[in-house]
């Protein structure tokens, strides 16, 4: 009896699954057509509904600056982590951003690259980009195998 070896996927989605992130259309909806384009470009998205077995992991750059892009939310039985890199190869440290993220009730300015912990259960969110001089590779994932969040975000 031979085992069968799993096989790598690779996923070019860039696609939000129903349900996922309604606060993006909502923001595109109401923002007048001569508006410049989002500043907001997705790069990718995979969950087990893109790839089944998968965990959450979405990335994007951002090229300029975005009132409040992810409502405060948690997730009660998963840890996320957040990552913000800079786009300035001769100081990678250098954000060249002023990004406001409100964690557990405490608003704080992101201005280094840095990935930031968030246990399961801890509010976050109301994730702003403030000042954005250069763009910032932004990512998220957890373990969890569907995005989910309390509120639904």
């Amino acid at each position: 009896m031979s085992e069968t070896k799993p096989k790598a996927t690779i996923s070019t989605n860039v696609q939000l699954p129903p349900g996922v992130h309604g606060f993006e259309a909502e923001a595109a909806e109401s923002r007048p057509s001569e508006t410049p384009p989002d500043p907001i470009k997705r790069l990718i998205y995979i969950d087990d509904r893109v790839i089944p077995g998968s965990f959450y992991v979405e990335a994007v750059w951002v090229t300029g600056s975005v009132e409040t892009v992810h409502p405060v939310h948690r997730h009660d039985d998963h840890d996320e982590i957040l990552g913000f890199v800079s786009g300035n190869t001769e100081d990678p440290t250098d954000l060249g951003a002023e990004i406001d993220l409100v964690i557990d009730g405490v608003k704080t300015t992101i201005t280094k690259t840095c990935f930031i912990h968030v246990p399961a259960g801890v509010e976050h969110g109301g994730l702003c980009f403030r000042k954005i001089d250069r763009p910032v590779f932004q990512i998220a994932m957890s373990r969890q195998s569907r995005f989910e969040s309390i509120p639904p975000t």
